[in-house]
């Protein structure tokens, strides 16, 4: 028994329909797939991420460098100045005011810069502890040791500046020990002689 002819039409009409929807998506996908409009956008997206963190890890490198080597120089200067004798009624604030001077692009520098100076009368002296910061969160400031020391004494000053990173969350930045205010450490350390008479 065979199937009323319209059934066969409708029957026909609706494979006729898919196998035309069939090609059509063969054709579109296989369009899609040589079109190359959007390669550039597909690797950006996949590279730039990449790009942009050894870019900001570089910069926050070098803004750390140029820091740390601008807080030497100020010690360097303010250590010069101290083992001449130049500096007359050393005091803590006297220094870091000779440092903060001498260097440039520490930006608060006089805010977040503590000092200790300390006599060493041998060789097994040299202070244990570690060095003191600014507690940016608290308004009182850390008691450090200031003893300008006598003629012909072995000194040694230690310096701790906290800054906050270029870009905290990102790179280098993100991977920086930080204090409770969010900025991390820069230490310099010299030894001298006071001049003899």
């Amino acid at each position: 028994m065979r199937a009323p002819a319209s059934l066969r039409a409708s029957v026909s009409l609706r494979a006729s329909a898919s196998s035309r929807a069939a090609a059509f998506l063969r054709h579109s996908a296989a369009a899609l797939w040589r079109d190359a409009a959007g390669n550039a956008t597909v690797e950006f997206v996949i590279v730039a991420p990449a790009v942009l963190y050894v870019i900001f890890t570089i910069a926050e490198a070098g803004v750390i460098m140029t820091r740390s080597a601008m807080l030497d120089r100020g010690m360097s200067v303010a250590v010069r100045d101290l083992r001449l004798g130049l500096t007359p009624g050393v005091t803590h604030d006297a220094i870091k005011d000779k440092i903060c001077d001498a260097a440039f692009l520490l930006g608060d520098c006089r805010d977040v810069l503590l000092l200790e100076l300390v006599p060493i009368p041998n060789i097994a002296a040299f202070p244990g502890n570690a060095v003191s910061c600014v507690d940016r969160t608290s308004e009182l400031e850390p008691v450090t040791t200031f003893n300008p020391g006598a003629r012909s004494e072995i000194m040694l000053v230690r310096a701790c500046l906290v800054v906050d990173p270029l870009f905290p969350g990102v790179g280098l930045g993100a991977m920086l020990p930080r204090d409770a205010s969010g900025g991390y450490a820069i230490l310099s350390q010299s030894a001298f002689m006071n001049e003899p008479e």
